[in-house]
């Protein structure tokens, strides 16, 4: 399996610990996220092997994309925040997780990725795992929550395809920081204007808590991206998102169980032993 990958998967395992210190130190949710975004942004031009000018970058195929995903990253996270707070967070994970079909299928059907029958086993086995994560806490209307889902699902969806698609098509070997750069700028932009609104309402600017973790955020958000493209040069999307995504959920139990002492039930215990041979049959197919 690519280093890369794995890397990816530990930064991203990190973001959905870290968010769980934010009620515990009453972190303003938004406020967090907008300047993890601008510590992104500014991670991906400190750390890009070319500095490259703004007319260099509005030239290129990816910034219109850029763009798009700067505004679906931010409002993409408010759907979560609300489906975590209303539903559960259970639920908000598996709508969010099993979005892998849809890049996992782009690869497939119009990129030519290999694909056989023990790839599909692990496939299927992963889908049933996330389910068998599920809960039954639903704090909404049945037609509201099935709207919530449905929105995080596809938006998560749209969101992966964008990326591969990208990565694929749009973006040369060199430019994969100065996009996320843009992209997080785009983000912090789309979220300031939703923050802005926000302290209009409540009278509230942002605490030094909220930039403090919002630094904190901003760091293993944009490694975990970043990684996460440079991923897809070494191995097929099909494979990426699926191992991507299981992995996320074992190493965030990890953490889970080891900073935050929470207990695994029976059910989650099997969803977790899923998770493992799921990214067994999927990463490893070639060798069966």
């Amino acid at each position: 399996m690519s280093i890369t990958l794995i890397l990816s998967i530990i930064f991203a395992s990190l973001l959905f610990n870290i968010f769980k210190f934010f009620e515990k130190y009453k972190v303003v949710t938004l406020n967090a996220i907008v300047v993890n975004y601008l510590v992104a942004g500014s991670l991906s031009f400190i750390l890009s092997p070319n500095t490259k000018s703004i007319d260099y970058a509005t030239q290129q195929p990816w910034f219109p994309i850029a763009i798009v995903l700067g505004f679906i990253f931010v409002s993409l996270f408010q759907v979560m925040a609300y489906a975590s707070q209303h539903i559960s967070v259970t639920t908000a994970t598996i709508a969010n997780k099993i979005t892998f079909i849809f890049p996992t299928a782009l690869g497939i059907i119009f990129f030519n990725e290999d694909w056989n029958f023990i790839k599909l086993i692990g496939f299927i086995i992963a889908i049933s795992a996330i389910f068998l994560t599920a809960e039954k806490k639903i704090k909404l209307p049945k037609g509201n929550s099935y709207l919530v889902i449905t929105l995080l699902f596809f938006g998560g969806g749209l969101l992966e395809c964008l990326l591969n698609y990208s990565n694929q098509q749009l973006i040369a070997p060199l430019d994969t920081s100065i996009f996320f750069g843009y992209l997080f700028f785009f983000a912090f932009l789309f979220g300031t204007l939703m923050m802005g609104r926000l302290i209009f309402k409540t009278k509230n600017l942002p605490t030094k808590r909220d930039i403090l973790w919002g630094v904190i955020l901003g760091i293993p958000n944009y490694f975990s991206m970043y990684l996460l493209l440079e991923s897809l040069d070494e191995l097929p999307s099909s494979t990426v998102f699926p191992v991507a995504n299981m992995g996320v959920i074992l190493i965030s139990t990890f953490f889970s169980i080891v900073f935050f002492k929470e207990k695994i039930s029976l059910k989650k215990s099997i969803a977790l032993a899923c998770s493992i041979l799921a990214i067994a049959l999927i990463s490893f197919f070639g060798l069966f």
